[in-house]
């Protein structure tokens, strides 16, 4: 379970910004949370809004990266890339003193009923601090790391491992001692990456990046099966898919040059085939049809199936997932059923959303059960220095038992764009 993430000095956030999961009540408000053997409990969901351009998607892109230098890519011989994350760093570049600064990451979260706290400070040259510390009663230090020098308590981990490691001079200032200790299997580190990797950023950004999720699940018949009826609970007349499979040979010789002949091997898939039921003009089933997903089925059907594995997985396992851009192109009743899931599942499944759809801030169900309370809303905004902060809709003194919805499009809690109709009249009106 995610418990906390806070990071500085990334992207548009410049000063130290704080995703606190920690529910304030946890005796009213359990259908929400998920509780902990540390007297407190966790939310099962949060929800990021903001304006166009505000950061919501940076604050995705923060955890995604502090994921890339505990779990690095695997390149040539399944080596991992551990300085993966020097192609993607970016401080915060609008002021002058920023981009050399220190960026500060830190996240707190539970696995087993062990609570970890681990974070780094890095520039864009190297890892300067790390550190991992677990709380079973009382908060303990398993790793700390000052540049290259590392002190650990062998109390906690395979200490042989860790001193080979450090002895042979295997921990480069570009590489996170976390992500070394995992590549020997030690497996105190080991259960920490792979806590990193069960967590799933998914970006808006690139719809066609998502598909890999379900698309490498369809390989498997089980997990093709689950993800055929996600999409048919949500009334979609898809009876079945398969993956479009081509030989080495129809690929172009462009795309081949750009895959590399020599990672063309077994079997290569070019897309996603949807089954659709075929009816005669009395209305009787005849035969079935396959359609394309990419050119036959709808952007929206597309977006659902992008998330479908993802949240299975999510749910099945326990593990938290954030989804960018959440319900676009989704109905509302598609997206509200889908944080529905994640309060009516028995697992400790967790889901982070960032979305500009206002209404779900009023949405209650029958029963008077809104869809988030306050303390899981968060707002983004980005003040005239482009400096991004994220606030949390409890800390604000308005009355909220009003309308929320009507409250933050009016303003009342940042969030929202300035407009200026004016200036594009005038645009409209120029010769």
């Amino acid at each position: 379970m995610l418990i906390q993430f806070s990071f500085s000095n990334y992207k548009s956030f410049k000063d130290e910004t704080v995703l606190n999961l920690i529910a304030p009540n946890t005796a009213k408000y359990n259908y929400y949370t998920h509780k902990t053997k540390f007297n407190n409990a966790v939310l099962k969901t949060a929800a990021v809004f903001g304006a166009n351009a505000s950061g919501k998607t940076k604050l995705f892109e923060a955890f995604a990266f502090m994921k890339s230098v505990v779990c690095p890519p695997r390149g040539k011989d399944k080596i991992p890339v551990l300085d993966f994350w020097q192609t993607i760093h970016d401080a915060f570049r609008l002021n002058t003193y920023s981009f050399d600064d220190n960026s500060f990451f830190e996240t707190v979260f539970i696995v087993d009923d062990i609570q970890y706290r681990y974070g780094f400070e890095l520039n864009k040259k190297e890892i300067v601090a790390e550190w991992l510390y677990l709380k079973s009663k009382r908060e303990t230090n398993v790793f700390t790391r000052e540049n290259n020098k590392i002190t650990y308590n062998g109390n906690h981990f395979n200490a042989k491992v860790a001193d080979n490691i450090i002895s042979a001079n295997m921990v480069s200032p570009t590489a996170s001692f976390l992500a070394v200790l995992s590549t020997f299997n030690e497996p105190l580190a080991t259960k920490v990456v792979d806590w990193f990797k069960d967590s799933v950023v998914i970006s808006a950004n690139d719809i066609r990046s998502s598909l890999s999720y379900p698309v490498h699940a369809l390989a498997d018949k089980n997990r093709k099966d689950k993800i055929v009826s996600f999409m048919k609970a949500f009334d979609f007349n898809i009876e079945d898919m398969s993956l479009h499979e081509i030989t080495i040979e129809e690929i172009p010789e462009k795309i081949k040059e750009m895959i590399g002949k020599d990672n063309l091997r077994g079997t290569v898939f070019d897309g996603v085939n949807t089954l659709h039921k075929q009816y005669n003009e009395l209305y009787e089933r005849t035969t079935d049809v396959w359609f394309s997903m990419e050119k036959d089925e709808s952007y929206g059907t597309n977006r659902l199936f992008a998330l479908s594995w993802a949240i299975i997985s999510s749910l099945k396992k326990g593990t938290v997932l954030f989804i960018d851009e959440f319900d676009s192109g989704i109905h509302p009743a598609i997206a509200r059923l889908i944080v529905e899931l994640y309060y009516r599942c028995n697992t400790t499944a967790q889901l982070v959303i960032n979305t500009q759809n206002a209404s779900m801030l009023n949405y209650s169900e029958d029963g008077g059960r809104k869809m988030f309370l306050k303390h899981q809303v968060y707002l983004v905004n980005k003040n005239r220095y482009g400096e991004s902060t994220l606030i949390p809709l409890s800390d604000f003194s308005n009355d909220m038992r009003s309308n929320l919805e009507t409250l933050y499009l009016n303003g009342e809690f940042g969030g929202v764009p300035y407009i200026s109709i004016e200036r594009n009249l005038q645009l409209i009106k120029q010769d």
